[in-house]
């Protein structure tokens, strides 16, 4: 409820005179509130002609909110009015960042603040100057909006071509890159980095360490892929074309949204792998979306256990709890089935071709934003059951589960300090 009630205000506020350059359907505004508040980037309309300095401002805030939680901004402000957090909102925050029985919320939450402000701030500056240099109309507000879309992997851009402009400049790429890759990443890494910097001592969790040996292999075997197989890339210099792969990589295993080469004129091949990068996202506790990599590390850890025939379900010689396997299996399960019926629904309305009508399904499932160009050609109909799988995909196909069920012994069981999905 708290994210409809973020969606219907910022609706409310892009559809006002002063927001618009030009008047747009009040869907559109539905749809862009909701993709920025999903933290998603798809657009029906372009974001830099239909909207003046205030409505994209509202967009950025949409997307920054999206990015942080709603349940963390709902807490920062408690905490903030000197009141302490009941139980239930610390259970809560809990299950919602996926934190360790260790882990104290309100430091968590003033770690999450602190991070923010300041990766957002030093990519903010780089990216000035760097925009300053290459002529970028003002530069400073591209500069921010890029920033803090790019740490809430958000994939909002003010050009109508993504980053494409920037196909070549390595600064802007790796910068936008480092963003989007510490968002998605998620809280919890970097405060156990922080930590062993400061203590100077590992203090890594098991969480810690499949986060990051997963989004790495993923990162690293696909721009690989796409180096040695994207035909779209072929022709490019070597480093132009290392960089290229790892852009794209990048900015669909973090759920980001940027593109710096034509989706469409990517290869069948390359879609379909990246789909499935898709489908797995980021990480817990971080700006991303998807299944999230703790998960489908939940679920490796099932094949392997099964194919060793082993009962006890462990991975790297650690032992994953009951708990964690169960609600890996179901926010899986749940996030399959949104995605069939959701694609069910886009082939009955929309008479586009099936890849890009499946690619558009799984990228707004799993908030990406990246497109092959099928968004601005939807039907009403295809517009609402794209704002639905923008929606699902940022609650959490899990949450909704059980926010349907309504069973109390399941909310109980997102409480336990093992959840970690």
């Amino acid at each position: 409820m708290g994210f409809v009630i973020y969606a219907f205000l910022g609706t409310l506020t892009l559809g006002l005179p002063w927001s618009q350059k030009a008047d747009a359907p009040w869907l559109d505004h539905v749809f862009i509130a909701t993709s920025a508040l999903s933290t998603t980037g798809l657009t029906t309309i372009s974001i830099a002609d239909s909207y003046t300095f205030v409505g994209q401002f509202v967009v950025l805030v949409l997307f920054q909110i999206g990015g942080i939680g709603y349940m963390t901004l709902s807490s920062i402000i408690i905490l903030a009015r000197r009141k302490s957090l009941t139980s239930a909102q610390t259970g809560l925050l809990r299950a919602g960042f996926s934190l360790p029985h260790y882990f104290i919320p309100q430091r968590f939450l003033l770690h999450v603040v602190v991070f923010t402000i300041l990766i957002e701030f030093t990519g903010s500056l780089v990216l000035w100057w760097r925009f300053s240099c290459l002529g970028v109309s003002d530069p400073l507000w591209s500069a921010v909006f890029h920033a803090v879309s790019a740490f809430a992997t958000a994939g909002f851009s003010l050009n109508n071509n993504s980053l494409e402009a920037f196909a070549d400049d390595a600064i802007v790429q790796l910068t936008i890159g480092s963003l989007s890759m510490f968002g998605a990443v998620g809280f919890i890494v970097m405060q156990d980095v922080w930590y062993s910097i400061r203590l100077r001592e590992r203090m890594l969790t098991f969480t810690s360490r499949i986060i990051l040996l997963f989004s790495s292999v993923i990162l690293g075997a696909f721009t690989l892929f796409i180096y040695f197989v994207e035909p779209a890339v072929r022709s490019l210099p070597i480093d132009e074309r290392m960089l290229a792969s790892f852009f794209q990589a990048m900015t669909a295993s973090t759920t980001a949204g940027f593109n710096t080469v034509p989706i469409a004129g990517l290869g069948k091949a390359t879609l379909v792998v990246m789909m499935v990068v898709m489908i797995i996202g980021a990480s817990p506790s971080g700006t991303g979306g998807g299944i999230k990599t703790t998960s489908v590390s939940a679920l490796l850890a099932v094949m392997l256990s099964g194919l060793r025939g082993r009962t006890a379900i462990a991975l790297l010689k650690h032992e994953i709890p009951m708990q964690r396997v169960v609600n890996a299996v179901a926010a899986a399960t749940v996030y399959i089935c949104l995605l069939v019926v959701g694609l069910m629904l886009l082939c009955l309305s929309e008479r586009q071709e099936f890849l890009s009508l499946v690619f558009e399904a799984v990228s707004a499932i799993g908030t990406v934003g990246l497109s092959m160009g099928a968004t601005s050609d939807l039907s009403i109909t295809g517009k609402c059951i794209i704002v639905s799988l923008m929606f699902a995909g940022r609650c959490g196909p899990l949450t909704i589960g059980l926010a349907l069920l309504q069973r109390e012994d399941a909310l109980k069981n997102l409480r336990r300090d093992d959840l970690a999905v």
